[in-house]
């Protein structure tokens, strides 16, 4: 495939260009594997292991139908096909390819004696789902997302995108993304949590946990969660490099500091069964390709799943990394590290080549059959299906009311209130309030990327925009809007009726922020100021205003730089990409009554002139010469710090129970026990973060501070409720330059904090060592 194909592909996939519900069917079950007529293989066996029944399927395979097997997404994403079926053998297709980033990447399907439509639930962007610190949401939220694909699946539901061949969807979510948020011109920042490896992990595990299995059915896996990307997967187009060609130079310790923590987490912890390998290279060496990685992932994570290249990267590691000369290589250097799944074109033309030269053997494939097949065993897809529980969800669970109230109340959660002076919020009802800037009315912007269908008429006009739920709220009042400007462009023509509006209103409402098309997939920003005349207009809205109350509602994946803005009006919002539900949670916050308001920062927010200090290609977290990154090493100044949020009412921290000594080789925990208390007005959400203050990594570089643990509550007026926080010796350990993460005699000051005015130090002193708690590459 023509390498602009893929960028092309990369391009609509994420978009979604879908043709409309599709109609309910019985072709799952009709077709599935070891149906009447097809049950008397030997690998329909129940009574046989599930070793015994792998080798009697592969055993009956024929060569040249393994590529397809091992090709992801039947025909579609740039692979060429055919469908990955073997109908001799019963054997239907598998979409490998699914995604689910915050939602099923799907149809909406119909049933068509009655006319209903069900789509499927489509939560708020991973960055707002960092933004709630909320972990048990994310775990239910990885919950109804396989129980709706197992649902979806069973009724014949297909991907969204063209681009993808819309093929019947599988059973497997290339999601969650747990990459870091490493530099803010990142393109995908909007898809991963947080800049935080502890964040990270956990959201991955919930998520992975909730997905794969339910207590519905613990014999069975409901769904495959595929985390991605593994790993250092951090740059799109910038300082010269793609993604396709970039390779990280990553020290051990960095790799134990910043990028193997939350893949520790995810698959050794929690047993994702799934995993994409990145476009980059790490050290010299293709990730798709890497033994190294391969060995840290199977053998020191445990991981026993399949392993999925991402979409063309294969490829890149003969066309782009020039780490092998054909095409031919490339599918064996692959295969030979267990990629056990190519989405692209090379298994399909050159796997079988690579074999019959001896540059990879039918060993390794089978092996990559056995990771791949086996997991459709682990599914279920092999077994008798009128008992199984997955196979008996109702088209009618997927979008039900209570999964899209869950929506809703995540992406409420999601808010940030980061400046509210005079207590400008909560608005007033009743009022004249002008809705001005380039987001007033979006939809599809609002809803972010990696969606799936989102309205049942194949449109957007489901998604409430800013402007609309504003005026909803605002009853008895009168609601105006105004573009004013678009998200980058230089024309100031729409500035006069923007601020005419302004002048006729009581309050003023500044939608404003940025889109996909200044950060994507395949595109990283060179800048994080607000792009076009986005500031300009905001200042000249400002000064038209006067003293009224002046409020901005920004939505944004990566951090935009306010600058002077910060001072030109009362209070700001962030909503970043809130999905479906975003114009009622942001209307609902600025009105009083998001009574979920809690959302914390999940990345720092820099000037502007931060991207002039620091390269984007330089993986490091605190090289010296640069003011470093993320809470963790950045010294410079914030416009906002990461774990920040306000709040409509007002609450006390107090640390109630803390230990003063651990020793080193302390596993089993102390307790940290804190009691947080609303003591306003209103009901709310308080997120209480405990973090360890010094430290050191490497080469005795200090660590600012470290976060080790967190808890979200929701409290009515006078509500008190004590959080307890379990710390060992691996909180106090240090990152020797090796890697190892080692602890020694010291004293620690221990930070709880809410990120605002509520902040309790303690010291721990740990004994005993130094002992290794971890030798690299284990975290």
């Amino acid at each position: 495939m023509i390498r602009s194909a893929l960028v092309l592909a990369a391009a609509a996939l994420v978009s979604g260009q879908g043709n409309g519900a599709v109609p309910i069917t019985q072709a799952a079950y009709n077709e599935r594997a070891c149906r009447p007529g097809f049950d008397q293989f030997q690998f329909c066996n129940t009574s046989l292991t599930k070793d015994q029944r792998l080798e009697a399927l592969i055993g009956l395979i024929h060569d040249d139908e393994i590529p397809a097997l091992l090709t992801a997404r039947e025909g579609g994403g740039g692979s060429p096909g055919p469908a990955g079926n073997i109908s001799r053998l019963g054997l239907p297709a598998f979409d490998w390819g699914l995604n689910c980033i915050h939602g099923v990447q799907s149809s909406c399907i119909k049933n068509t004696t009655t006319g209903a439509i069900y789509c499927p639930t489509s939560f708020p962007n991973p960055v707002n789902l960092g933004a709630s610190w909320n972990a048990s949401m994310w775990h239910t939220m990885g919950r109804i997302i396989g129980r709706e694909t197992r649902a979806l699946f069973v009724a014949g539901a297909t991907e969204w995108s063209n681009w993808s061949g819309r093929p019947h969807i599988g059973l497997d979510c290339w999601s969650p993304n747990i990459n870091i948020n490493h530099d803010p011109r990142w393109g995908r920042n909007q898809e991963v949590p947080s800049e935080d490896p502890t964040i990270n992990g956990i959201f991955g595990a919930e998520i992975t946990k909730g997905q794969q299995w339910s207590e519905a059915d613990n014999k069975y896996v409901m769904s495959v969660a595929t985390i991605k990307h593994w790993d250092a997967y951090t740059l799109e187009d910038s300082d010269g490099y793609t993604r396709h060609n970039f390779d990280a130079t990553i020290d051990n310790s960095t790799f134990a500091d910043t990028f193997f923590p939350a893949w520790r987490a995810t698959v050794k912890d929690a047993g994702a069964l799934g995993v994409m390998c990145s476009y980059n290279a790490v050290n010299g060496i293709p990730t798709c390709a890497s033994p190294f990685l391969r060995d840290v992932l199977r053998n020191t994570f445990e991981f026993k799943g399949y392993v999925s290249s991402d979409t063309g990267a294969v490829q890149d590691i003969y066309d782009q990394h020039k780490y092998v000369q054909t095409e031919v290589e490339a599918a064996c250097a692959a295969i030979k590290v267990q990629t056990d799944i190519d989405s692209g074109v090379v298994y399909h033309d050159s796997l079988l080549a690579g074999v019959q030269q001896g540059l990879c053997t039918m060993d390794d494939v089978k092996t990559s059959l056995k990771n791949t097949l086996g997991l459709l065993f682990d599914m279920g897809l092999f077994d008798p299906v009128e008992n199984q529980p997955y196979w008996n969800i109702p088209a009618s669970e997927v979008g039900s009311a209570a999964s899209v109230a869950l929506s809703n109340q995540a992406t409420r959660e999601s808010m940030v209130l980061l400046q509210n002076q005079n207590k400008a919020l909560p608005l007033p009802k009743g009022k004249k309030i002008a809705v001005v800037g380039p987001h007033y009315n979006s939809t599809e912007m609002m809803v972010g990327n990696y969606y799936g269908q989102i309205c049942a008429d194949n449109t957007f006009n489901c998604v409430e925009t800013i402007f609309d739920a504003i005026k909803r709220y605002n009853q008895g009042g009168t609601t105006t809007a105004a573009q004013g400007c678009s998200i980058s462009g230089t024309s100031t023509n729409g500035f006069a009726s923007a601020i005419q509006l302004v002048k006729d209103a009581d309050i003023v409402v500044l939608a404003i922020g940025i889109d996909q098309t200044v950060e994507a997939e395949s595109h990283d920003r060179t800048t994080i100021d607000l792009p076009g005349v986005q500031k300009e207009f905001v200042a000249q809205v400002a000064a038209a205003a006067g003293s009224k109350p002046k409020v901005i509602a920004m939505m944004n994946g990566g951090m935009v730089a306010l600058g002077g803005i910060v001072g030109q009006v009362d209070a700001i919002l962030e909503a970043f990409y809130p999905s479906i539900h975003g114009g009622d949670a942001i209307a609902s916050t600025l009105f009083g009554e998001n009574d979920r308001l809690g959302g914390k920062m999940p990345y720092t927010v820099y000037p502007a002139n931060y991207v002039n200090e620091i390269m984007m290609d330089k993986m490091s977290m605190n090289d010296p010469a640069t003011p470093g990154r993320s809470y963790k090493y950045y010294t410079g100044p914030t416009e906002f710090t990461f774990g920040f949020g306000l709040a409509f009412t007002t609450f006390t921290v107090d640390v109630v129970q803390a230990p003063q000594n651990i020793g080193c080789h302390d596993t089993a925990g102390l307790p940290v026990i804190v009691k947080v208390t609303n003591t306003g007005s209103v009901a709310g959400d308080e997120v209480v973060q405990l973090f360890r203050n010094n430290g050191t990594v490497g080469n005795g570089l200090p660590v600012i501070k470290k976060l080790v643990a967190f808890q979200r509550v929701h409290l009515e007026p006078g509500q008190s409720v004590q959080v307890t926080f379990t710390v060992t010796a691996y909180d106090f350990a240090n990152i020797a330059v090796n890697g190892d993460r080692i602890c020694s005699a010291a004293a620690y000051t221990m930070l709880v904090t809410n990120g605002n005015d509520q902040t309790h130090t303690f010291v721990t002193n740990t004994a005993g060592g130094p002992s290794t708690i971890a030798s690299f590459p284990m975290v």
